[in-house]
């Protein structure tokens, strides 16, 4: 298929333009009822990435990691073009353009994924989409679990693959996790500048920034060095050093985006989302606000109530299972090898939910069919935000997707 492209590229000498194309900067209002009180006007935000018109290509649905922000978009598109796939994402609640109106509404932190799940009914319809793929990174992951077990008849989602799925320090025993969890809550709902002027708070706390921390690898990458002459290398000669890599590690980011394109994304994406980054912490961290007494909360992720983390996971999984029988709903699920955020023990239990409740029906499936093994990747040597921008698993995603 030939796509047909006449706006500019992030591989154009305007980054600015590239990223000011109204295909990145999408907003839509809708109503939002909060528990006790009226109903309220929300603004979304969103980004859908380019394709030829009136074309049929399938759409994947990316719920970010916690500092994620829709100008992903911008850096996917390359690839998404390639596989013929659109990608939708869109901005949490207090991120990049999204709001609650009237100013100052606060928002529970559990209440985070009905919002988020609202927001996104609402640019479906608004898009005329009633199918969709699935793509969740980190703590996409509570987003995604909500949407899914919500969803109306009149939308289908049809494959769901998680990369670096957050798993609790409760669950996993990640040591820096359990440390942050035990701070008080005014500290990670400072993180968002904390991580900005504050240079060691950001390596002493080990959880997802999402778009922002696997920018900030990607600019101090190998792809991104200069060469021996002191000037950035061109696109022939990154992709003569990406065909010498092991497949596992190859990118796929040079053939679409600069340099300077990832550096402006990065800029924008922090000055958007610094207070959305403290309530994800805070979401990551206690799932909810406690209840008076300091009890429990209510509703945690807005999965429901419960004492421990396992135990509500587990159920939401559960009921998706119940849900979706029969494996009609595809799920993939890829981690980093040496993902630092979420130990082989929290890896080890999700592997072992998503086998006992028929979501990835069979664990150790004979070679070359698409069961366990082939729908549960570990990439040598890779972190927990590497494996957004390696071409073996997002190649893989959408062309699964695609196929």
């Amino acid at each position: 298929m030939t796509t047909v492209i006449d706006t500019p590229s992030g591989l154009d000498e305007d980054p600015t333009a590239y990223l000011a194309l109204p295909r990145f900067n999408q907003t839509l209002d809708l109503d939002f009822e909060l528990p006790g009180a009226e109903t309220h006007t929300a603004t979304v935000s969103y980004a859908l990435t380019d394709a030829p018109p009136d074309s049929p290509w399938p759409v994947v649905v990316f719920f970010n990691g916690l500092g994620g922000h829709r100008l992903i978009a911008a850096m996917i598109e390359g690839i998404a073009r390639e596989h013929a796939v659109q990608i939708l994402t869109l901005d949490k609640p207090g991120g990049g353009l999204s709001s609650l109106a009237p100013a100052g509404v606060p928002l529970p932190l559990a209440l985070r994924t009905r919002w988020m799940h609202a927001a996104l009914l609402a640019v479906l319809s608004h898009l005329r989409i009633t199918r969709f793929a699935a793509l969740s990174h980190s703590n996409g992951l509570f987003y995604a679990l909500y949407t899914l077990l919500h969803l109306p008849p009149s939308v289908t989602a049809t494959r769901w693959t998680l990369t670096g799925p957050f798993i609790p320090a409760s669950i996993s025993g990640a040591l820096g996790l359990r440390l942050a969890a035990a701070l008080p809550a005014s500290l990670p709902n400072a993180l968002g500048s904390l991580l900005r002027v504050v240079p060691p708070v950001a390596s002493a706390v080990s959880w997802s920034s999402g778009l922002l921390s696997l920018s900030a690898g990607l600019l101090s990458s190998p792809a991104a060095a200069a060469t021996t002459d002191g000037a950035p290398p061109t696109q022939e000669q990154e992709q003569e050093r990406q065909n010498r890599l092991p497949p596992h590690e190859r990118g796929y980011m040079h053939r679409s985006v600069t340099t300077a394109c990832r550096e402006a994304i990065m800029r924008q994406a922090m000055g958007e989302s610094r207070a959305a980054m403290g309530q994800e912490a805070l979401l990551c961290l206690h799932g909810g606000d406690a209840a008076p007494g300091g009890a429990a909360p209510d509703s945690v992720w807005g999965l429901g109530p419960g004492a421990f983390d396992a135990e509500i996971l587990r159920g939401a999984f559960a009921r998706l299972g119940e849900h979706y029988a029969d494996d009609a709903l595809r799920i993939h699920v890829v981690y980093g090898a040496a993902d630092g955020l979420v130990p082989a023990k929290g890896r080890a239990w999700l592997r072992e939910v998503l086998g006992s409740t028929g979501l990835i029906p069979e664990l150790d499936p004979p070679a070359g069919t698409d069961g366990g093994a082939a729908r549960w990747t570990e990439v040598p040597e890779a972190g927990h935000d590497d494996v957004l921008f390696l071409e073996e698993v997002v190649g893989g995603i959408l062309g699964r997707v695609s196929g």
